[in-house]
């Protein structure tokens, strides 16, 4: 434990502490405390400070207080269960309330501190942190091929229809059913979203990063969908992704491929051959509305230090991280889809030619060379996946029985750079798929992670 003081100077101890907490994204320009921005970190301190936990001494400083967040969420994005650290002062010289009811008080509406847990005093929240799981809901009309379409292809088909002599007055003009999202269609995004899994070299999709620097290769170790359900009248599908790290605006994009490949907009090999190239090719970025982070992960910190520390878990704020979602995160996302139909539009400017173009321009410069990394990735999975089964047969254990294994991380250098991963880290991979040659290629899952760099998303 840090102190200020002793208790013959009067001054409160100053204890370290990890604090899970949700909140609304809209209206902030992210999470990180930016200079001449509107931030969730600068609420959260102003929050805190007029409970007391920081002295007006510390306000301002972050370094003063040791200050560090799991993820750096972009703007407009949500999180029901991001993680910071701190070095906090937990009592109060005249409130005898706890200190999460003090700075909940003042948190505005759409902000929820859950609690605090005394964690090490040399815990960093970014560093320590395994793996993030986020969740982006998508609403179901956006897999409809007639829905969603550009103005000026509805608006030829509906003067094709005055004219065509047998189309029947009040009804489909094609006869056909209304559109479903059942098991068929949720495989086939499922199947998708899974060709994202493994170890590969996301420059595609990402920002501002060359496919020859290291960050560009990240591991995910989990994508998946669900089926639908519904909120204040919109229909919505949640797809769930597990990974150690994301870079800048890295889901938001995967998401906008998956959609163009589900849609038809365009093939499925071109998703897997922007994973498998050097080359450039252009991703669609998902709007921010849709995504939220669900949680932080400390596996390898509970292992090291549970003896003699309380586990870091957001299992026991399950309640409150439902009641949360349900309030909140949902409903704000089905009032917005509402009335600015956010996915609709997004669906309809989608750049299909500017997409198609740019991936067949990479394919002649890459001359064919990501057919080799793909055998090579496909090699590999399938040498690991044997290894891990004649390891399961000999413990006497059933392949779906294999427990999950922890990717521990070390610290970083400094906030902006990457944290590494420990050497002997053995994650799990997604759901097998079977591997064939290309074209068309399947998903194929890289045996080992890279280095796991700082959050983006």
């Amino acid at each position: 434990d840090d102190a200020t003081g002793d208790a013959a100077s009067g001054r409160i101890k100053k204890r370290k502490v990890s604090i899970f907490l949700a909140y609304v994204g809209k209206g902030y320009q992210g999470f990180q405390r930016n200079p001449g921005a509107v931030t969730v970190e600068d609420e959260l301190e102003r929050a805190i400070v007029a409970a007391g936990g920081i002295s007006a001494d510390n306000a301002g400083d972050f370094s003063k207080v040791g200050w560090t967040r799991a993820a750096r969420t972009d703007k407009g994005v949500s999180a029901v269960g991001q993680s910071i650290a701190l070095r906090m002062m937990l009592e109060h010289p005249t409130d005898n309330r706890d200190v999460i009811t003090r700075v909940n008080e003042k948190l505005p509406i759409g902000f929820e501190m859950f609690g605090y847990t005394r964690v090490t005093g040399g815990f960093n929240a970014k560093t320590m942190c395994d793996r993030r799981r986020y969740e982006y809901v998508i609403p179901t009309c956006a897999f409809d091929p007639k829905q969603c379409r550009p103005r000026a292809e509805v608006e030829a088909e509906a003067e094709f229809a005055r004219f065509d002599e047998n189309d029947a007055a009040g009804g489909d003009a094609d006869g056909a059913a209304p559109f479903v999202f059942d098991e068929a269609l949720r495989d086939r995004v499922q199947n998708v979203l899974r060709n994202y899994c493994g170890t590969h070299n996301f420059h595609n999709y990402t920002v501002r990063v060359s496919p020859d620097d290291p960050a560009a290769m990240r591991y995910i170790l989990s994508f998946d969908c669900s089926m639908p359900f519904v909120v204040n009248g919109v229909e919505f599908v949640r797809t769930t992704v597990v990974g150690q790290s994301f870079m800048l605006h890295q889901i938001r994009k995967l998401i906008g491929m998956m959609l163009g490949v589900v849609r038809g907009a365009w093939r499925e090999e071109d998703q897997i051959f922007a994973l498998n190239t050097k080359e450039s090719c252009q991703a669609p970025m998902a709007p921010e509305l849709g995504l939220f982070l669900c949680e932080c992960i400390y596996h390898a910190y509970n292992t090291r230090f549970g003896e003699t520390h309380e586990p870091l878990s957001l299992d026991k704020y399950k309640d409150k991280v439902e009641a949360f979602k349900t309030t909140h995160i949902y409903p704000h996302m089905s009032q917005t889809e509402k009335e600015e139909s956010t996915m609709q539009n997004w669906i309809r400017m989608l750049p299909v030619k500017q997409v198609r173009a740019s991936v067949e321009a990479a394919r002649k410069k890459d001359g064919g060379k990501w057919e080799e990394v793909f055998r090579t990735k496909a090699k590999a999975s399938k040498k690991a996946s044997n290894k891990r089964k004649a390891a399961e047969k000999a413990a006497g254990e059933a392949p779906d029985e294999a427990a999950e294994k922890p990717v521990p991380t070390t610290d970083g250098a400094n906030e902006k750079e990457t944290p590494d991963v420990e050497e002997n880290a053995e994650p799990t991979t997604c759901a097998e798929t079977p591997v064939a040659p290309p074209p068309p290629p399947k998903a194929v899952a890289s045996p080992d992670p890279p280095p796991s760099p700082t959050v983006d998303v």
